[in-house]
């Protein structure tokens, strides 16, 4: 016997409802009909699953005692067939033990009847079951796009030290192994570091990344390890640090040559035991964790000078991966610039790039790196005109000073016009960034020293420093 009700609409979820009995079960569906939702009734668990082999269903609302099969057996082929459909369990002779083995089993909640003495809470539940599913859901498809994000087809080129690195990244992925991945900064480190996590047997499980050219000296221990209650002024509650976050998961110690010789050995000791104690704690604590490192560092140089503990780099770079600059690969320029017009360019008309301007762009030494290229691409797509860019398209500092000087035609300012262009560049993003200097470099391609610069030259000031 199958109820459905007329009112259907593409926003309206959709709830089966289950009940031996014909009174309750027309009684529930009504009730939920007159919310907006849209139902599916059956008076049976066999019935119920075969409606949803046969309609999609946002929740199950089902009695517990029925003569076929029990609500509780019900809902265990349900969480087997669809783990994400939540299940709540109806029953007029509830008890504790029936509602916390309903629980363990995976009900969403366990509601006694009559409902309608506390319908409220009941129309409650269910919003918050739905509410649940709609979260976890929206969960699968940031896990989708984010392993899309981070696939091979993502990291772009075909030059043959690219080549190596894609099959170094296939290799190691599968594996346990540390990597230590080495490149100047803007080439990639950390999307090759997380492209490693995304495809390896733990890209379900946690991943930290943590930055340790920005904690301070005081702060590192307590970032990665956490802190008991007690173990300094302001500590008011026990802490987990990030590679306890991280358990089942990988950490990326990006940047890690900027860690302090003197907490090196912890480290060390992280890396090869798994384990570590808590800021104020004795006890050690076990960990699951794969590390993955990059650094803008030749490590080798640091060892030498001191700077770096030899042990802990040899532990590190068990694998080592180095990443060219993108001066050594200008093969993968073309490809490179056409992605990124893709990415950055919205309007329907496709965008036309001058030859020369390739060339120009295969000749600069691109100090920033790939980074660089990206944010000059963005730049060249948002101020070209009639949907080609052109060499006036190009920012100033892509030019040789013999190349920015006027010509002496009188025709066009070529100097004034790319600096205009590059002021408005780069106030654009500091406004974005909220004046934040060390943002918007990142933003631009550039260190922070070029950004002070530049903005010296061109007079630029936030309203607070003017």
């Amino acid at each position: 016997m199958v109820f459905q009700s007329s009112f259907q609409t593409s926003l309206a979820a959709s709830i089966l409802v289950v009940d031996d009995d014909p009174n309750s079960l027309f009684g529930i569906c009504q009730i939920l009909n007159d919310e907006g939702f849209h139902t599916l009734s059956a008076q049976n668990g066999r019935e119920a699953l075969e409606l949803l082999t046969q309609y999609p269903v946002n929740l199950v609302l089902t009695d517990e005692k029925m003569p076929d099969m029990t609500g509780t057996e019900l809902l265990v082929e349900v969480r087997r067939r669809d783990p994400k459909i939540p299940v709540i369990l109806v029953t007029a002779f509830g008890s504790v033990s029936m509602a916390v083995d309903a629980l363990k089993k995976g009900a969403f909640y366990f509601f006694e009847k009559p409902i309608f003495n506390n319908f409220e809470r009941f129309l409650t539940i269910i919003h918050q079951a739905l509410k649940a599913q709609e979260m976890e859901r929206e969960i699968d498809t940031l896990r989708k796009e984010v392993r899309e994000k981070y696939s091979y087809p993502n990291i772009l080129g075909n030059h043959p030290k690219m080549l190596e690195i894609f099959e170094m990244i296939g290799r190691v992925a599968q594996s346990e192994i540390t990597v230590l991945i080495q490149g100047e900064s803007g080439t990639g480190k950390d999307l090759i570091a997380k492209t490693i996590h995304y495809n390896s047997d733990r890209k379900e499980k946690p991943l930290v990344t943590i930055n340790c050219g920005a904690l301070t000296d005081s702060l590192i221990t307590t970032e990665l390890f956490g802190h008991t209650k007690g173990a300094f002024t302001g500590a008011v509650k026990d802490t987990i640090g990030r590679i306890q976050a991280a358990d089942g998961g990988t950490v990326i110690l990006d940047e890690i040559g900027e860690v302090p010789i003197h907490l090196q050995k912890t480290l060390l000791r992280v890396i090869e035991d798994k384990e570590f104690e808590r800021v104020g704690d004795s006890r050690s604590i076990k960990v699951d964790v794969r590390i993955i490192s990059t650094t803008n560092r030749v490590l080798e140089e640091e060892v030498k000078k001191g700077n770096f503990r030899e042990d802990l780099f040899y532990r590190l770079s068990v694998v080592p991966i180095r990443i060219p600059p993108l001066r050594e690969r200008v093969s993968d320029i073309p490809l490179l610039v056409n992605h990124f017009i893709k990415k950055y360019h919205k309007g329907k008309t496709p965008l036309r790039i001058e030859p020369e301007v390739i060339d120009h762009l295969k000749a600069f030494p691109w100090p920033g790196n790939v980074r660089e290229l990206a944010n000059v691409v963005q730049q060249m797509v948002v101020l070209c005109r009639n949907n080609v860019i052109t060499m006036n398209d190009l920012p100033l500092h892509l030019f040789t000073q013999e190349e920015k000087l006027p010509k002496k035609t009188g025709r066009v300012n070529l100097l004034k016009m790319v600096s205009d262009l590059e002021r408005k560049w780069i106030l654009s993003k500091l406004e974005e960034t909220e004046w934040n200097h060390e943002k918007a470099a990142r933003l631009l391609g550039m260190t922070r020293k070029m950004l002070i610069n530049r903005m010296n030259k061109y007079h630029l000031k936030s309203l607070k420093e003017r």
